[in-house]
């Protein structure tokens, strides 16, 4: 056998051994796949019989749509050696992105159908970093990038190791409604000097 003949004879051999590779695999790919699907069937999956999870959902909203409720919320500044604090919060902590009213339009701004939907308390919106709510006393207080702490009653741990905060300074208030009428009136300057005096008070000079 010449040369020319053993080149050819050669190259021949490589193409089948090519096209049979590639022959091959794509059986071994599919007899995988069916291993693996003839497992999956097998599997004996467990039901969840006690429904944990709706439970714990709809007590949720139970105590979120209840204006009796109290939330004990510690939280404490993002800052070295801030001191450790709870503030009671009526209800529930509304976050900050929550809104009556849908935002998302369709797409193409050719109808006025809206694609967000909205929550089980029919508000639209997510859950945010910014969260809300009012004291006993109707005092608003929120909560921007700082971890909360909430629970329904008070635990021995808020009350000997944070600073429970529930009264108003009386000093303060006072200069707080004041300065709003002043305010109201159109006196900013008057505003201003009846918090410097408050606090000048407080603070004993």
């Amino acid at each position: 056998m010449n040369r020319k003949m053993i080149s050819v004879v050669l190259v021949l051999t490589c193409l089948s051994l090519a096209i049979a590779s590639c022959i091959n695999e794509p059986v071994s790919v599919m007899e995988a796949r069916a291993e693996v699907q003839e497992r999956i069937e097998g599997r004996n999956y467990y039901v969840p019989q006690n429904d944990l999870e709706f439970r714990n959902y709809n007590r949720r909203q139970i105590l979120a749509d209840d204006p009796t409720a109290l939330l004990w919320c510690t939280s404490a500044f993002p800052i070295p050696s801030s001191p450790i604090f709870t503030v009671p919060i009526v209800g529930k902590l509304t976050s900050g992105n929550k809104r009556p009213y849908p935002v998302d339009r369709n797409p193409d701004y050719t109808t006025d159908r809206f694609l967000e939907a909205p929550g089980p308390d029919g508000m639209y919106g997510t859950s945010g970093e910014y969260r809300y709510g009012y004291t006993p006393g109707g005092i608003y207080a929120d909560w921007y990038n700082m971890p909360t702490f909430c629970t329904t009653e008070p635990t021995i741990w808020q009350r000997e190791s944070t600073v429970i905060v529930l009264q108003t300074d009386p000093i303060l208030a006072e200069a707080h409604r004041l300065a709003r009428e002043a305010l109201a009136a159109g006196n900013e300057g008057e505003a201003t000097r009846i918090l410097e005096e408050a606090v000048n008070t407080i603070q004993g000079r």
